[in-house]
């Protein structure tokens, strides 16, 4: 829990550990783990604990770096144009038109991080379904009748 100013953890496995944490990752898979303290007390994880290591490890384990960031932490514009894979003046563009709050500390704007990944799902999620009903519609449509498999191809 954050006391008065949340951390943000970077955590990247150095290659001297990286079969140990593959181990892990296979481990992970197998059923609920528990923690065994030196003095033999035994405590089983919760699931949210079990699926939050799941997730790390298995970034981890393809020697990917995992940061933990609490979602109530402010971020910059560049950070979230860099999240949301748009250049910050663009961003900056979309927040004066009023896509997510946004607060100021002196001159810089920053964001949310929740409102921003709260806005990537959304517009994940939106441009899913202008895809589907494309597809839909070119289905409708008989587009998909006209192509045709060259000679001894194959779909995939």
């Amino acid at each position: 829990m954050c006391r008065n100013v949340c951390q943000q953890i970077r955590l990247l496995i150095p290659k001297s550990e990286q079969q140990q944490v593959q181990d892990l990752e296979k481990l992970l898979r197998r059923g609920v783990p528990a923690l065994i303290s030196p003095t033999g007390e035994r405590i089983e994880l919760p699931g949210t604990v079990v699926e939050v290591l799941r997730t790390a490890v298995g970034f981890m384990s393809h020697g990917q770096t995992v940061t933990l960031i609490p979602d109530n932490r402010a971020i910059t514009t560049q950070r979230a144009a860099d999240i949301l894979g748009m250049s910050r003046p663009f961003f900056i563009k979309q927040l004066e038109s009023g896509i997510m709050a946004h607060h100021r500390i002196g001159n810089q704007r920053r964001v949310y991080l929740r409102d921003v990944l709260e806005f990537a799902k959304k517009r994940d999620k939106e441009r899913f379904a202008a895809l589907d009903m494309l597809a839909r519609d070119a289905f409708e449509a008989g587009l998909y009748e006209w192509n045709v498999f060259p000679k001894g191809g194959t779909d995939e």
